[in-house]
């Protein structure tokens, strides 16, 4: 090789390093450092709320129903701070006046509680009040009696009362058979608040039994009339009808109106249980003491206590996970009282027990 072609081989050897310097790095040289690829990741609970506010809104604190219906929502509320959740529960009395249960869920919708739980005074006259609850998010539980629009609400917890009314009117039927009474029986029928669902459909199961058998001559309906849920009105309805006639058996749609009557009975001289045949409906603690005492014949025991409970429950799970009912209605159990089981029938309608 001449000696003039070596420098020229050098140049391109030096060149070559450099362009091999720069676009391949060194194993010795440090790794380059990469951005982190970000990854959101998206949670199937949404972040639970730091506090709980829910407002119970009840019919009639002066009705011992719904003082149960309270307490079983306040033994919901214990467990779950017993758990560590932070919970407050407000209580409101719309004593029975549907135009102040409106102006109350106006209010906790304007203090953007976390829920509201509701015992409607009335199915419909609420339901403006509470269109203004969905509209600010703000999920709705009805409890023992529902609304006519379900869309308002996320679920009804509560008694099926047609079958619960159909239940007392049987037992009605029952007693006059055992009675001896002739026929055709006079029956009175006592009905609650117009346009509440609990009377509402109690009038309807009372109809299911006694319709059949006033077509076929077995019963006659003497009086049916309102006394709204109303002991007073029980009273001072019953002896308006006593003062036109006497009667074999009376029905009422709750347990106020039906110890309202036996007053009224008894100040007719006449005796409740023998002379007239009473079957009242909730099992309160005044109504279990006349059936062990005989006047009553029967009442039908509801769950307001797991209404209440449930509804804390329910609340509960929607605010903290996002449940969603798989059905629009969870009924609670009802239970005949009589003289047989007016000892032992609390057990199945009073105790804690998981949400359904």
């Amino acid at each position: 090789m001449p000696k003039a072609t070596l420098p020229v081989i050098a140049v391109v050897l030096f060149i070559l390093g450099l362009v091999i310097g720069i676009f391949i790095p060194s194993p010795l040289a440090p790794t380059p450092t990469v951005a982190p690829t970000t990854v959101t990741v998206v949670s199937t609970v949404p972040a639970t709320p730091a506090k709980l506010t829910l407002a119970l809104l009840v019919s009639n604190l002066g009705n011992p129903y719904f003082v149960a219906l309270r307490d079983g929502a306040l033994k919901a509320v214990e467990e779950l701070r017993a758990k560590g959740v932070n919970l407050e529960l407000l209580v409101y009395d719309a004593k029975d006046d549907p135009a102040l249960q409106s102006s109350q869920v106006e209010t906790v919708v304007g203090m953007k509680v976390s829920a509201i739980l509701i015992n409607p005074v009335h199915m419909e006259a609420v339901q403006p009040a509470l269109e203004k609850a969905v509209k600010a998010g703000i999920p709705v539980i009805t409890t023992d009696r529902d609304v006519a629009n379900p869309a308002l609400r996320i679920v009804f917890i509560g008694t099926d009362n047609v079958k619960g009314a159909e239940q007392a009117a049987q037992e009605l039927i029952k007693a006059l058979r055992a009675s001896g009474k002739p026929k055709p029986w006079r029956v009175v029928i006592l009905n609650g608040i117009p346009g509440t669902t609990a009377a509402e459909d109690r009038k309807k199961g009372f109809h299911n039994v006694l319709d059949p058998l006033v077509r076929d001559g077995t019963v006659v309906i003497v009086a049916e009339e309102v006394a709204n849920f109303r002991r007073d009105q029980g009273l001072s309805v019953t002896e308006s009808i006593l003062a036109k006639g006497r009667f074999d058996a009376l029905i009422a749609a709750n347990d106020e109106m039906a110890l309202g009557a036996i007053q009224a009975i008894e100040g007719a001289g006449l005796k409740p249980g023998v002379d007239v045949i009473v079957v009242g409906y909730d099992a309160i603690p005044d109504a279990v003491e006349a059936v062990r005492a005989g006047k009553m014949y029967a009442t039908i025991a509801q769950s307001p206590f797991l209404q209440g409970y449930w509804a804390v429950y329910a609340a509960f799970y929607r605010c903290y996970f996002n449940w969603k009912p798989a059905v629009s209605w969870i009924p609670t159990p009802t239970v005949v009282v009589t003289k047989v089981n007016v000892d032992t029938f609390s057990v199945e309608v009073a105790s804690p027990r998981p949400l359904p």
